[in-house]
C-alpha cells in the first residue's frame, strides 16, 4: 500500500507533489486505499473518495501507532563531505532509522551553500520508501563546536575516530543501553587532534569502527546497522 506524509492538520486532505503523484503518476483511483502519515507515528489507512487538479480528499478507515520504530532515538551530526554525498548519507541513513541528522562544519568539511529545503524532500522520500512513520529532522548547518554543546542533551555521545584502539563501538552497545544518542561523524579529512581532544572534553566518547578505516558517507550507515542489530 502506498505511503504518504501530510500535515497533521491537514490529514486526510492531500496536496502538493504527492497529489500530483497519485493522480498523474500512480494514476490512483476513487475508493483505492493508501496510508497517510502525520509524523508522529500514527498510521491511518484511508481510502480516496474525490480527486481534484491539485487536491486529494480521503476518508479514514482505521488509525493505528506504529511500533516498527528503534527504541533508540539516533541523531546524527555528519560533517559536510563532498558534491552530493550529503544526498547519499540522509537517504540511506533515513532508510536505516536516523531520527534526526545535523549537517556540522568542521575543521576540514568543504563549506557548500546550504540544501535544508532539498535534504528534507529526500528524507520524506526515503522515509515513504521504507516504510517508516516519521520523517527524521533535517537541522540547520551547525557548527562543530555547537554540536559539542548539545551533548547535554543526549544519554550518550560518540564520536568515531580512527586512531581510537581501545573503545569500540561494539563495546559502548553491549555496556550501554542509551535512548537518545548523539554520533558526530568527521568529514573526509577526519577529525583534527584539536577536534577530538575538545569532543572528549564535552564528555563525547571516542570509539572504534573496527579494523578499516570508513568513508565519511559510510560511516553513519554503518553505525546505524550495529544499532539496529544489538537493539532488536
Amino acid at each position: 500500500m502506498h505511503r504518504f506524509f501530510a500535515p497533521q492538520d491537514q490529514i486526510p486532505t492531500i496536496t502538493g507533489s504527492d497529489a500530483h503523484q497519485i493522480k498523474n503518476v500512480l494514476r490512483l483511483k476513487i475508493g483505492d486505499q493508501i496510508e497517510l502519515l502525520d509524523g508522529t507515528g500514527k498510521i491511518h489507512t484511508s481510502k480516496i473518495i474525490k480527486i481534484e487538479q491539485n487536491k486529494i480528499d480521503c476518508e479514514i478507515l482505521t488509525t493505528k501507532q506504529d511500533k516498527a520504530e528503534s527504541k533508540i532515538k539516533v541523531t546524527l551530526a555528519q560533517c559536510l563531505p563532498k558534491a552530493k554525498k550529503m544526498d547519499l548519507i540522509i537517504q540511506k541513513c533515513t532508510e536505516l532509522g536516523v531520527n534526526q541528522i545535523i549537517p556540522t562544519l568542521s575543521e576540514r568539511s568543504i563549506a557548500k551553500g546550504e540544501k535544508a529545503d532539498r535534504w528534507q524532500k529526500i528524507a520524506k522520500e526515503a522515509a515513504e520508501q521504507s516504510g517508516r512513520s516519521i520523517i527524521p529532522e533535517i537541522s540547520p548547518l551547525t557548527k562543530f563546536e555547537d554540536v559539542l554543546k548539545m551533548k547535554s542533551n543526549f544519554d550518550l555521545a560518540l564520536i568515531p575516530w580512527e586512531l581510537e584502539k581501545e573503545t569500540s563501538l561494539k563495546s559502548i552497545l553491549t555496556t550501554y543501553q542509551p535512548i537518545k544518542l548523539l554520533v558526530l561523524i568527521g568529514p573526509e579529512g577526519g577529525f583534527s587532534q584539536e577536534e577530538i581532544e575538545l569532543a572528549q572534553q564535552a564528555g563525547f566518547t571516542s570509539v572504534s569502527l573496527g579494523q578499516r578505516i570508513l568513508r565519511t558517507e559510510t560511516a553513519g550507515m554503518a553505525i546505524l546497522a550495529m544499532i539496529i542489530y544489538a537493539s532488536e
